[in-house]
């Protein structure tokens, strides 16, 4: 097994909870808004720049998409706080992403992706009470640390792990980020 990248395999998309498939594996669910980072960290762990869609336009995630790793799996959510997204599609997604965290029982993690640059908007904060009252561990990656120079990179995450202590900075750019966490992954799917 290479422990630099994970061996991921697109699987299958939902609209909706009700369609999730059951299986034996544990799943980490990638959450965050739109544009934050999380189908470029699918690719980038996965060393397949092509597994999962990106796009500059927000919004490009609009299902659940599940990506396997032996019998586990990774789920990237749908962004939110897309304003450009249908109100109809905005309201489906309020209903259909709670059921997931409320009702997924081999559900070991939720990665939130936040822009280290503007982090932990009120739409994450969202996503982190409704986390914690449900009692599901849940890690902060600080995504486009690349953005900044290493000692801004330093003060943001210092200042976000003092609530926050599972949080850390992620840069597809950086190539031991990704190798660490890559190792994240590993240890969560492997619990």
């Amino acid at each position: 097994m290479n422990l630099s990248f994970l061996n991921l395999e697109f699987e299958v998309s939902h609209a909706t909870y009700d369609q999730l498939h059951g299986h034996d594996g544990v799943e980490i669910a990638f959450v965050g808004a739109s544009n934050a980072g999380k189908s470029s960290a699918i690719n980038a762990v996965s060393s397949n720049k092509k597994i999962a869609k990106t796009s500059k336009k927000p919004g490009k995630t609009k299902l659940f998409n599940f990506f396997k790793i032996g019998v586990n799996y990774i789920v990237d959510f749908p962004g939110y706080g897309y304003s450009k997204t249908s109100k109809k599609q905005q309201d489906e997604w309020a209903i259909e992403l709670p059921k997931y965290f409320q009702n997924r029982n081999n559900l070991v993690a939720a990665i939130i992706f936040t822009d280290i640059r503007h982090p932990l908007r009120s739409s994450d904060l969202q996503m982190i009470n409704m986390l914690e009252s449900l009692k599901v561990n849940y890690f902060i990656a600080l995504t486009k640390a690349d953005k900044l120079d290493d000692s801004s990179v330093k003060v943001v995450l210092n200042a976000i792990q003092e609530n926050y202590p599972n949080a850390f900075s992620f840069s597809i750019k950086r190539p031991m980020l990704v190798s660490s966490f890559v190792r994240t992954i590993n240890e969560l799917l492997s619990s």
